[in-house]
């Protein structure tokens, strides 16, 4: 997870999980028997090149039977048909989500909750009243923070000790790079000066002058190993934060997703996957990935990826793809840069695993057919990325293996054209598309002009794609929404906002048409799916999302404002709101 802004209280928006689960309308049991349904009168958008658009769909069980007008429906349906009137409404394939942690935020749910635009003083207020209000928790779990506003020392286990002294707690920044722990943490887990650090200079303890550590925890080497000895993730947690994260994402019309590793839970994790998809109760696909950030990860990569592909391996959980992260985040300045931070003078960061490493394993993997999801936030780690990609293409050319570099921060202009030349898929989160006030402190205004390049590289002929990195955001929940990052990718501003400052440089704004491809045709393609989903054809899978609003006809920056009407996955509606269509009307 990674990514690198200052963003204001006015434009975070924050909704509650309790409030944002209560409403729901309707969301029927997955379990129950579809019939076969006809939804006619509507505006469908296909994705189908050879039928843009259509006004009716007849689904046959979990599949689309016809696309097309309404009077060529009615002739294949019968009085057994369930029938619903779309009133005109937008109809999109499903969304697919092409980088988020579906496993890894369920033990989130209920926690702290932090935004990176508190200050020091709003934070720690924020965890002293959690602490009061949820006196068990232990330890005490959170996320969100911003590490750049407590300066260049980052965040200290004193700090936290002043409101919460008698139990360990443990929180993660807001891009999941860096961790926060206090003092009782420490003791419980042995962490001291004589404590080593994992990887010297990619993953460490920051320390004081006397070598004993701070509290602020840099990378996933640092801090994984104290998250799994405190006990952070538990499967009660698990249970209870799926069921809440899961009913969310229907509710947001997420159909798919890419789950860009699930590293919290472990094995309590996937045994909850498993049993998910055991009780037919998952209600979005999920293709799964292998998290790795340190040579010790990608010495076991290949066997693990290879066992656990043969345990998960469904229509709706499917573990198969390679993970590696190459870099960080600039905010904890961790990012990989071809040029140094202003400060400290000559750091650029560093690959979090090693060249000849990753080049070693990545082919390994590129040799057994294995998809590859690469972190490249830094412009020295998409270079890294794109001459690993070069490597496979140029030694294993008719290999087909699919290769996403994912998050783009920062792309040097000559990497541009390299991800269409290479069939490299460019992966990034509108979401972040605000004016990034700590990347320009860190790097400079001019740096900023090579920031998410998304239209060049598809000018260049790139498929790009679309995801939201949750619950690495800025914007809390809204994060998640595919509407809010539909919206951003166009507008490189705050949604709803066009008078705010864009996100350099303009020309990198995006379509809707391409917006919406980059959630629907060309994610599915990443998740080497598009033969199932991503666009509503004869003989594909019913996975379909109904919008109150047509995205077409209005203000771009209304499109977050848009709301899911139904979500149909498989055939199955997973979420309906109340009232929003008539079901079971007669045809005109």
């Amino acid at each position: 997870m990674a990514h690198c802004r200052q963003f204001t209280a006015k434009f975070r928006k924050t909704v509650s999980w309790p409030t944002l689960v209560a409403g729901f309308a309707l969301a029927l049991p997955l379990g129950a028997q579809s019939a076969d349904q006809l939804l006619y009168n509507g505006r469908i958008y296909t994705q189908d090149a050879d039928q843009p658009w259509a006004q009716a769909l007849v689904i046959d069980g979990d599949t689309l039977s016809y696309v097309g007008d309404t009077e060529g429906a009615l002739a294949l349906v019968d009085a057994g048909t369930e029938r619903v009137d779309l009133q005109g409404k937008l109809v999109l394939p499903g969304f697919i989500d092409t980088h988020i942690h579906v496993g890894d935020t369920f033990p989130w749910v209920f926690s702290v909750s932090l935004g990176p635009e508190m200050a020091p003083d709003e934070v720690l207020a924020a965890v002293a009243d959690y602490a009061r209000e949820h006196p068990d928790q232990n330890p005490l779990i959170g996320y969100g923070f911003l590490g750049a506003a407590f300066g260049d020392q980052g965040p200290t286990a004193a700090m936290l000790d002043e409101v919460v002294p008698d139990r360990p707690v443990m929180l993660f920044d807001e891009g999941f790079h860096t961790a926060w722990i206090n003092s009782a943490a420490m003791r419980a887990v042995g962490l001291d000066a004589d404590t080593p650090d994992p990887v010297p200079g990619r993953h460490y303890y920051k320390r004081y002058p006397d070598g004993s550590p701070t509290g602020w925890l840099i990378e996933g080497g640092s801090f994984n190993w104290i998250s799994e000895k405190l006990g952070v993730v538990n499967a009660a947690s698990l249970a209870r934060g799926a069921d809440a994260f899961l009913k969310t994402m229907s509710s947001m019309g997420i159909t798919a997703a890419f789950d860009a590793g699930m590293v919290d839970g472990g094995e309590a994790t996937f045994a909850l996957m498993e049993s998910l998809v055991e009780e037919d109760r998952l209600p979005v696909r999920v293709v799964g990935s292998l998290y790795t950030n340190t040579d010790a990860k990608l010495d076991s990569a290949l066997p693990t990826l290879t066992e656990l592909n043969e345990r998960f391996h469904s229509e709706f959980f499917d573990l198969r793809m390679l993970k590696v992260s190459l870099d960080g985040t600039v905010e904890a300045k961790t990012a990989y840069l071809l040029e140094p931070y202003l400060e400290p003078a000559g750091h650029r960061g560093d690959s979090l695993v090693s060249l000849d490493k990753a080049e070693s394993v990545i082919l390994a993997a590129a040799r057994k057919g294995i998809d590859l999801h690469l972190h490249t936030l830094g412009d020295a780690a998409v270079r890294m990325g794109l001459d690993i990609a070069e490597q496979v293409r140029t030694e294993l050319p008719d290999s087909g293996v699919r290769i996403t570099l994912c998050h783009l921060q920062i792309v040097d202009p000559a990497d541009v054209p390299r991800f269409g030349e290479l069939d490299v898929i460019a992966q990034s989160t509108p979401s972040w598309y605000v004016y990034d006030d700590v990347a320009e402190e860190f790097l400079g205004a001019k740096r900023l002009e090579e920031f998410y390049p998304l239209n060049s590289m598809a000018a260049a002929g790139a498929r790009i794609t679309l995801g939201t990195d949750y619950p690495a955001s800025w914007i809390g929940l809204d994060g998640l929404n595919p509407l809010f990052n539909i919206e951003m990718a166009m507008t490189r501003q705050p949604a709803g906002d066009p008078d705010f400052k864009v996100q350099p440089p303009l020309a990198e704004r995006i379509s809707l048409e391409q917006a919406i491809r980059g959630y629907t045709l060309d994610a599915a393609y990443q998740l080497r799916l598009e033969d199932q989903v991503g666009s509503l054809e004869v003989g594909k899978q019913a996975d379909l999302v109904v919008l109150s609003d047509n995205l077409f006809e209005i203000d771009t920056y209304a499109i977050h404002d848009a709301k899911v009407v139904m979500t149909v996955v498989d055939g199955r509606v997973v979420y309906a709101s109340q009232g929003q269509l008539q079901v079971g009307a007669a045809v005109d």
